[in-house]
């Protein structure tokens, strides 16, 4: 387990899976980070707010494989002290298929943002954090001309907009040519009086001639497209459009198409919105996915805090295939995100803005599988995402990235072993006691490791009487600990003296403050029910002693197993249980909730694994 517990041998499968996803969360510099209130950023500064911009060329030129840096802050209306920016990329003459690459200045990070096919003009949506006022574009394959328009700006001015996802709603469907048509947006309900711009997802269909997409504020000119498209052929991406007294237009540079505008979001000026924190992008998740919903966990790995609200993601579909969407879309939810269409045998790229439910998104391919990258470029957070998510960690963790905006975190006190110290036990509690906070769980919790190895533990240490490390006579139940014996007595008082050196050697200051989990895991050392069972009742004794309350972590397959429904003959009978579900989604591990403790003190809390975390964590939901 990477937390430094043994994981159940139907969860070691996940780690080899996890380990190199979490290589990138790490190369790519993620930080130790908290967002402690509604509105404040990872960093513990106010986050950024939108500001809508008239669509300006900020860059055109001939782009290879070689980066080019793009001044940007300081121009087109973006204030010199913007933190990140909206842009359009066009991406004309292609010389070869590939990917368009839009990153910070200086880092060469291999995400998409937009696929590329040899010859075709293709525009697409991205928002991309800017390094000394700056970004890069560079293609991954061959040359081509590249326009950047701009067509927003993030900062951290008060008088800025925030963000607001809503419930996916139809905005404008009807027949569009090139004379702008007005389409009313913000109706005061969805779509608040005085927003300054929306996000939509923009679909177009039976178009009868090539061209391009123009959505801008109402009454002004707009020649910039924002989507490309060929004769008869289906496009589909998502688009930030200012607003103009709380109305767009829509056209068409050729022809005539019919056109779908839904809205996703929406910016206005306002303190119950949430605020922005730009990235530099981060592939967040390598896998597969089919026509059935595949769960994705973003919240809490790959640099986004466990109490985002919404997460901007590009994402890429590799596939062989016939022609089809994807659609990225919070999780359980079939609407909302955006769909991207692709044709057969193509790959496809785009920026999703994606509200976030249960930490997670959920993707679906038509036409069958493939694989699927998503690049997270950003996440909001405005202190409305549930609490009760939090975390464990332990040794495995000293040198990599610990989550943020976790709501409570449980901290492991040894090395792997019962006798051993975590080396990063006082700098993970110093994290833990900065969570958030808000669920029934304290913000920070200890565990420790058990076993029952006998008495002939190597390196010696078995007890031979009832008198503890600290030379405190203690009496049992099970009655007196003498030389040479490893039954019931000796093994509870091997329990204490465990619990008792956890205490006093681990360096915990105030360790009544915690709560200690003791983890029972069928990977460590255990001998028969009986004197497992004494040694888990020491502990507890020792702990209660010093006004210490526990709880016990386990499955109830592996605490049978171990215990083999011995009952506990000390404070442990009336424990909470934190009960481990393995790799699974949020939604079902929340199940577990409602189902038996593994002893009578019901069900606190649960730890699931998504395999698409990037993190590689270990989660836990409050269950009250």
């Amino acid at each position: 387990m990477r937390s430094g517990r043994r994981r159940p041998a139907r969860l070691t499968a996940l780690l080899v899976a996890v380990i190199g996803v979490l290589a990138l969360a790490v190369a790519a510099g993620v930080a130790v980070r908290s967002a402690r209130s509604s509105h404040l950023a990872a960093d513990g500064s106010s986050g950024d707010r939108f500001t809508p911009l008239t669509r300006a060329l900020v860059f055109r030129g001939d782009v290879g494989t070689r980066p080019v840096a793009v001044p940007v802050a300081g121009r087109a209306g973006v204030a010199p002290a913007a933190d990140a920016v909206v842009v359009d990329v066009r991406v004309t003459a292609p010389t070869d298929d590939g990917w368009v690459r839009v990153t910070p200045a200086g880092q060469d990070a291999p995400v998409a943002t937009q696929r590329v096919t040899a010859g075709t003009t293709v525009t697409g949506l991205a928002t991309v954090r800017l390094v000394h006022g700056r970004l890069q574009v560079a293609l991954s394959d061959g040359s081509a001309s590249v326009s950047v328009i701009v067509s927003g700006a993030y900062t951290s001015a008060a008088q800025g907009s925030t963000y607001q996802p809503v419930d996916t709603t139809r905005a404008f469907r009807g027949t569009v040519g090139t004379h702008p048509v007005r389409v009313p947006v913000a109706d005061g309900v969805t779509v608040p009086r005085g927003a300054t711009a929306v996000v939509l997802e923009a679909t177009v269909v039976h178009p009868t001639a090539p061209g391009s997409l123009r959505v801008g504020p109402a009454g002004r000119t707009n020649r910039i497209g924002v989507q490309q498209f060929t004769r008869g052929a289906v496009a589909a991406n998502a688009v930030v459009a200012q607003l103009d007294d709380g109305a767009l237009s829509v056209a068409v540079s050729a022809g005539s198409a019919t056109v779908t505008l839904d809205v996703l979001g929406a910016y206005a000026r306002s303190d119950s919105g949430a605020v922005f924190t730009p990235i530099t992008a981060v592939r967040a998740y390598t896998g597969t996915t089919t026509g059935a919903a595949t769960q994705i966990q973003l919240a809490g790995g790959a640099g986004v805090p466990g109490d985002a609200t919404a997460v901007l993601v590009t994402a890429s579909l590799e596939r062989s295939g016939p022609a089809g969407a994807l659609r990225v879309a919070p999780y359980g939810r079939d609407d909302g995100g955006v769909a991207l269409a692709f044709t057969a045998g193509r790959a496809v790229a785009g920026l999703v803005p994606v509200a976030l439910r249960q930490a997670s998104v959920q993707a679906v391919a038509s036409g069958g599988a493939a694989t699927l990258h998503l690049d997270v470029a950003g996440y909001f957070t405005d202190g409305s995402a549930p609490s009760g998510l939090g975390n464990d960690v332990s040794w495995p963790q000293c040198h990599g990235a610990l989550p943020a905006g976790q709501a409570f975190a449980v901290i492991g006190v040894n090395d792997g072993s019962g006798t051993t110290t975590n080396p990063c036990l006082a700098a993970q509690l110093a994290w833990a006691r900065d969570s958030a906070g808000g669920a029934a769980q304290p913000r920070a919790a200890l565990y420790v490791n058990t076993a029952n190895p006998g008495r002939h533990v190597p390196g010696g240490g078995w007890p031979t009487s009832n008198v503890d490390p600290e030379g405190a006579r203690v009496t049992s139940v099970y009655g007196v600990c003498t030389p040479g014996s490893d039954g019931v007595a000796c093994s509870y008082m091997d329990g204490w003296d465990i619990a008792v050196r956890d205490v006093v050697d681990r360096g915990v200051s105030h360790p009544a403050a915690y709560r200690w989990w003791l983890d029972v895991e069928t990977g460590a050392t255990w001998r028969d029910p009986a004197t497992n069972v004494a040694v888990l009742d020491g502990m507890t004794d020792a702990f209660a002693a010093r006004g210490i309350a526990v709880g016990l972590y386990s499955t109830g397959y592996q605490w049978g197993i171990i215990s083999g429904g011995t009952t506990p003959n000390s404070a442990l009978a009336s424990a909470p249980s934190w009960i481990a579900t393995g790799e699974t989604p949020l939604a079902r591990a929340k199940e577990a909730c409602a189902g038996p403790g593994l002893v009578d003190g019901g069900v606190a809390m649960v730890q699931y694994v998504v395999g698409g975390v990037a993190s590689g964590l270990d989660f836990d939901w409050s269950c009250r």
